[in-house]
């Protein structure tokens, strides 16, 4: 099982210079050993995100970048107009040289939609319309005639294929992030990773089992199939301290300061403790087939020092063990 640092905080508007930089610099230590890759998600006008655009932001970091895979975890096809989000991912592809998840995701705040003019009520039809128009763009080759679409208020014709074109032939590693059902198993069908969230191993496990199941028989070749299973993840939020009691009381007091969230709330929805501890609930996911852990830490502009320490905790003590043992 890899390890994803995520990046998503809350964020105030006299620290908003300051917790880019700081975010950015995170992102150089998880590159620098420990981190296989680096997620960033997509939220516009909430609190809970710093950088609103990870397409541009994945742009800022991914020259700086020497190893990790970028994973965008979720973009919302719906909100991007088909062109321009096939062209930034194949822009991010190749600055990253091939080291790009783009996952598709609904999202869970209307008021992305509302910001870009999105119809709510037609929300999974434009997801799906959109998503697929994406698809058509990525395989135009410019022959056969022009590719016309429409897709909610956008509108397209290429006569051309985008520039440019993605690092990785035909187009960067795609997945989806959801926890329906049928919506898991059509993702397996289709060759990509998916991405899910699980309270615990046993809700993982059997997001993992239908999963693996629907991806051994669609009859994909053998690099589709490990592709797909390396990438495929669940998200926890992650909290390292050097005891048990200080790890519960940073994230309690973290939380009381910033109550919302998408990953967790509260220190019982995080795997949160001493490295042992956290060594020992993370174990039982790496056994159900994850190929991917995405950690959500506790990013606080106002205590550097207590993610920096966790990190480095993750780093040096947790994850190797994790591997080893799985």
């Amino acid at each position: 099982m890899k390890f994803c640092l995520h990046l998503s905080t809350r964020i105030e508007k006299k620290y908003e210079n300051r917790l880019l930089k700081f975010m950015t610099e995170l992102a150089i230590e998880a590159d620098a050993g420990g981190f296989s890759a680096i997620s960033l998600t997509e939220h516009h006008l909430h609190e809970n995100q710093g950088y609103q655009n990870s397409l541009l932001f994945a742009c800022a970091l991914a020259p700086q970048l020497k190893r990790t895979t970028l994973i965008l975890a979720t973009v919302n096809p719906a909100l991007h107009h088909p062109l321009r989000l096939v062209e930034s991912c194949n822009l991010i592809d190749q600055l990253n040289s091939g080291r790009l998840v783009v996952v598709f995701g609904s999202g869970f705040k209307d008021t992305d939609l509302v910001a870009f003019g999105r119809d709510l009520s037609e929300r999974h039809t434009l997801f799906e319309k959109a998503l697929s128009t994406a698809l058509d763009v990525w395989a135009y080759d410019g022959t056969g005639g022009p590719l016309e679409f429409t897709v909610g208020s956008d509108r397209g014709r290429l006569e051309a294929p985008v520039n440019p074109s993605s690092f990785r032939n035909p187009r960067p590693i795609l997945a989806r992030g959801t926890l329906n059902r049928e919506a898991v198993e059509e993702t397996a069908r289709r060759g990509w990773p998916v991405f899910t969230t699980g309270k615990n191993p046993d809700a993982a496990r059997e997001q993992m089992t239908a999963y693996h199941a629907a991806l051994e028989a669609a009859g994909h070749d053998a690099e589709t199939v490990q592709i797909a299973r390396d990438w495929s993840s669940v998200a926890k939020a992650v909290h390292v301290a050097e005891t048990d009691d200080q790890a519960i009381a940073e994230a309690t007091a973290f939380f009381a300061k910033n109550p919302s969230g998408a990953i967790a709330r509260n220190p019982e929805d995080m795997i949160c403790g001493s490295p042992e501890t956290v060594i020992r609930a993370m174990r039982p996911f790496a056994e159900t087939g994850i190929g991917t852990m995405i950690c959500g830490c506790l990013i606080d502009v106002e205590k550097p020092e207590m993610l920096q320490r966790s990190i480095r905790l993750m780093k040096e003590e947790v994850i190797p063990n994790v591997g080893a043992a799985a």
